[in-house]
């Protein structure tokens, strides 16, 4: 900008009276400079002295030149001025102008500060770090040094601060060139663009008015950890567009594309079973990945290290860059995916070691650990078998095994199985005895009576030893034809007994005995008495009463009460929408399901179909008891 059009700005007075010319920026001309000062023509015979120390030795100007002076206030002879006051008014109105027109002004990025960049326009401004670039900078020493333009956006003449900002020109530039590409742009279109950003997922190129990214995917077709390793800010890339979404105005990018794919022809040039070299190039805590050629990897799974050696992780046997020979186990084209083998190129010795341990053989060794699952023995150096919890024991449930066993403990077991592929060998301890249920399978049917000797009781009734090992359940209601309130009025532990075998369940290990009965009834009969009992127990209405809880045990009640109950009972029946109004209707009605007694007995959906249908639902009821209480005994 001219120093004319400056002073076309500026406050001028060379024909302002007396009072105009208190703080006036006015045009002198220079007459002569003495020690102390410099001496200006204001005209009309009025003279300016500016003082000397303001300028240096070389004068910056020469006498009879114009010169934009501050008048400040009048002296003896003279007004006192400066000149380096009005440069500066100058030069903030100039700023000010920028600021309003949006002109631009160049300038020198002289250093960092706090937040952002110092830039020399002629005097110290402020760049923000968000107006350095188009894009976010956190590095900004690459652009200490530049020159570059920059428009004044903030402009505070009391302060004296001036904040500019590059960003804004290259947005203004930017937006031409992105509507003219935005115009043009289709996918397979082919750039060459500018990295501006990297992120961990990809990085954002500007192809030219518009940023699109480059994923990291899409990079290469080999394995890359970071953009950085392939990347920087700044680095001319060619890329092809992928997608283009114009509403979105997103915008994808490929590089790998315009690559060859290692994957094609795979087949032509690998085999399975092929022993190949390459480098390690990634590890990760599940393997190791091998490039056989640049973008084409392939997985070491960290099983695939060593046949006998526990791996944690593949950094304690390999290294980045390393060298390693490799087998190649499978070629998955269709999900891009080689599996290979360290391991595959030597022999299993696990196959040697099962043959040493054949299934069925009995072997001793030291408990190496012990765990909620099981134990592990120590079979040889290196070798190790694993006896899981459930076969410590044939009888006892075992629920910690460290309660039995100890760490170094020498134990005999037997080999169970031995898989040499997933270097498994499965032991035994209880297998190294016979199954005592096997015995009593063979030798214990229901409907049998045998001598058994009373273990334990219980609330429910009384446990039975009937061979070792194997204990059957008196449930409190098969202890005695007469009422039992508690077990120890019939039997107590140690006493034998002679039972009759009602149930015998192999699978679950659980064995039904009865001290009141001598052999298991007949069904018909027991459905007849049942069903002949006097009217007060034995009538469909009372059974169905009972089923919906509206009597109860005719032996808990005095003959009153019973009479007084069943007469509120078929009150209550007559009420509830006559559903049943007397025993005959009752086996009239309801849908026709019960017709007569025998045909309530042969019906499904019957109340009680036999005696011993109720006995065996007490029994199965008395079981779950006995076997919820043999749990909590045994915790």
């Amino acid at each position: 900008m001219s120093e004319t059009t400056l002073l076309e700005r500026a406050q001028l007075a060379t024909t302002l009276d007396e009072d105009a010319l208190h703080n006036a920026v006015v045009k002198a001309t220079f007459v002569d400079a003495t020690e102390k000062a410099l001496i200006f023509d204001l005209g009309q015979e009025r003279k300016a002295h500016v003082a000397r120390e303001e300028l240096p030795a070389e004068l910056p100007f020469a006498a009879g030149q114009e010169v934009s002076i501050l008048v400040e206030q009048p002296l003896a002879d003279a007004w006192s001025a400066s000149y380096t006051k009005a440069q500066k008014l100058q030069t903030w109105e100039w700023l000010e102008h920028l600021a309003k027109s949006g002109e631009v002004v160049e300038g020198t990025i002289t250093g960092e500060n706090k937040g952002g960049l110092s830039v020399d326009i002629g005097l110290r401004a402020f760049l923000p770090r968000s107006h350095v670039d188009l894009h976010r900078v956190n590095d900004m020493t690459p652009y200490i040094g530049r020159r570059a333009e920059f428009q004044v956006v903030e402009f505070d003449k009391k302060r004296g601060n001036v904040v500019v900002s590059r960003k804004a020109l290259l947005e203004r530039e930017r937006k031409a060139e992105r509507k003219a590409l935005i115009e043009e742009l289709a996918e397979g279109q082919r750039f060459t663009g500018t990295v501006r950003n990297i992120t961990n997922f990809g990085a954002f190129i500007d192809i030219g008015g518009i940023d699109g990214l480059l994923h990291v995917t899409n990079m290469s077709w080999g394995r890359i950890d970071h953009p950085s390793e392939l990347l920087r800010p700044g680095d001319e890339v060619e890329v092809v567009v992928l997608s283009w979404d114009p509403a979105k105005k997103r915008l994808g990018l490929g590089r790998k594309q315009l690559l060859a794919d290692p994957w094609e022809k795979i087949d032509e040039r690998y085999s399975e079973g092929q022993t190949l070299e390459g480098e390690v190039v990634s590890l990760a805590d599940f393997g190791a990945f091998v490039a056989l050629e640049p973008g084409l990897e392939g997985l070491v799974h960290v099983t695939e290290l060593s046949w006998t050696e526990r791996i944690n992780h593949p950094q304690d046997v390999l290294k980045l860059g390393q060298k390693i020979a490799v087998k190649l186990l499978s070629i998955d084209s269709e999900n891009r995916r080689l599996s290979l083998s360290v391991k595959a190129l030597s022999e299993n010795p696990w196959n040697a070691v099962v043959e040493r341990y054949p299934v069925g053989s009995v072997q001793k060794g030291p408990i190496k650990n012990i765990t909620d699952f099981g134990l592990f023995v120590e079979l040889e150096e290196g070798v190790e078998g694993l006896v899981h919890v459930s076969d410590l024991s044939w009888t006892e449930k075992i629920e910690n095994p460290r309660e039995h066993f100890e760490l170094g403990q020498e134990v005999e077991v037997k080999v169970l199985d031995a898989d040499a592929d997933n270097q498994r060998i499965g032991l035994g301890i209880k297998q190294l005895t016979n199954d005592p249920w096997e015995q009593a399978a063979e030798t214990i049917k229901p409907g049998q009576k045998v001598d058994v000797t009373i273990t334990r009781l219980m609330d429910f009734g009384a446990f039975a030893e009937i061979i070792p090992g194997v204990e059957g359940l008196i449930h409190i209601s098969e202890l005695s034809n007469d009422r039992v309130n508690s077990a120890a009025e019939v039997v107590r532990p140690g006493q034998q007994v002679n039972a009759l075998v009602m149930s015998f369940e192999r699978a679950n290990q659980r064995i039904g005995l009865s001290l009141k009965r001598d052999e298991l009834e007949d069904e018909s009969s027991n459905l007849r008495e049942y069903a002949d009992e006097d009217a007060s127990a034995a009538t469909l209405g009372d059974i169905l009463r009972d089923r919906l809880g509206l009597a109860a045990s005719t032996d808990e009640k005095s003959d009153d009460a019973a009479a007084d109950e069943k007469s509120e009972s078929a009150a209550a029946a007559e009420s509830a929408e006559d559903v049943v109004t007397t025993t005959d209707e009752a086996v009239a009605t309801t849908d026709d399901v019960v017709e007569t007694t025998d045909q309530a007995v042969a019906t499904t959906d019957d109340v009680v179909e036999t005696t011993d249908d109720v006995v065996s639902g007490d029994e199965d009821d008395a079981d779950a008891q006995s076997s919820e209480e043999e749990t909590k005994t045994e915790n």
